[in-house]
């Protein structure tokens, strides 16, 4: 009965785990089309709407007073917050949440003590053993170390603009993200069971490799951004150029991916991947924004001939 009860533990932990991933898919393929959902996803420059003339934005435009009323209301100044906040609660979320989780797992390598979250991981193929497969860890070794870059680049690399913001959905549905993400690792196949085959050395290795290759096309594109604002309270914007910058709009949102497919190229397990394909929804819909706003904004940008984040394709 104990067994048993495990097994429906770790199954509800997985399958919530996945809802989650694919809920928040649609929702971002849904922001295309339901105006609502496009006006409260937008975070940072794309959300300052002043910047744009009104005849570049080609937005919908409520018909009815409930619309009217209701996009009013979603979009009352009180529901948005300033983006080096928002991002700063991400990165914070995700390094305290793996932390706990790395912790967690350290304590049951070492005493054979399952606890907290750790408790109902475990599979039907377990044995008495107390283990973690070594790529479930490296995996979350890996976000530890995005985690910690990605907060450090918060503080001490970026300069946000005054005026950029995100609106509270915006800020619940990254930390949403990253409680998922951190949760990813632990629930598929599970961290309690022995590996049933010898470890796939070569695809840690790969995954490694291109998370290498991303984190540091990541922080090389961050740095371009933050030198174009030369004054940290500057309202001004440029075109960014160099590395990546050459081919594509948001080269960051590009090694984004590549970070996050890395991590599943080294779990190989269908959560993760899950995972990426909400991270490449995502950043795929804001990095065609993205590349919009630069051409509403910069007159000449088409003759840069850049697309918006994958290279030569889109």
């Amino acid at each position: 009965a104990g067994r048993t009860m495990v097994l429906v533990d770790v199954w509800i932990v997985r399958s919530g785990v996945r809802v989650g991933f694919v809920a928040m898919i649609l929702l971002c393929w849904g922001s295309i089309f339901v105006p609502l959902l496009s006006r409260s996803s937008k975070y940072g420059k794309l959300a300052e709407r002043h910047r744009i003339p009104e005849s570049k934005m080609h937005e919908y435009r409520p018909s009815s007073s409930f619309e009217r009323w209701l996009i009013k209301f979603v979009n009352h100044p009180a529901f948005f917050l300033p983006s080096r906040v928002g991002f700063r609660l991400f990165y914070s979320a995700l390094l305290s949440i793996n932390t706990a989780f790395i912790l967690k797992v350290l304590v049951w390598e070492l005493t054979g003590l399952r606890v907290g979250v750790l408790w109902p991981m475990a599979t039907s193929s377990c044995t008495t053993s107390s283990h973690i497969e070594p790529a479930q860890l490296f995996v979350m070794i890996m976000m530890e170390l995005h985690a910690v870059r990605r907060l450090y680049e918060c503080w001490r690399v970026h300069r946000f603009s005054p005026s950029s913001r995100q609106h509270i959905l915006v800020t619940a549905g990254g930390v949403c993200f990253y409680i998922l993400a951190a949760l990813s690792p632990l629930v598929d196949p599970g961290i309690g069971c022995a590996p049933k085959a010898s470890v796939k050395w070569w695809a840690i290795a790969s995954g490694v490799l291109l998370f290498v290759v991303g984190s540091y096309h990541q922080s090389t594109c961050h740095r371009i951004l933050a030198r174009l604002r030369r004054q940290p309270n500057s309202r001004r914007y440029s075109v960014p150029a160099g590395d990546w910058f050459q081919l594509v709009s948001s080269p960051h949102y590009l090694a984004e991916i590549l970070i996050y497919a890395a991590l599943a190229i080294v779990s190989e397990t269908t959560t993760q991947w899950l995972c990426v394909a909400w991270v490449t929804s995502n950043l795929c819909v804001t990095a065609s924004r993205t590349h919009q706003w630069y051409r509403a904004q910069f007159p000449n940008y088409d003759m840069l001939n850049r697309k918006a984040i994958i290279p030569f394709l889109y």
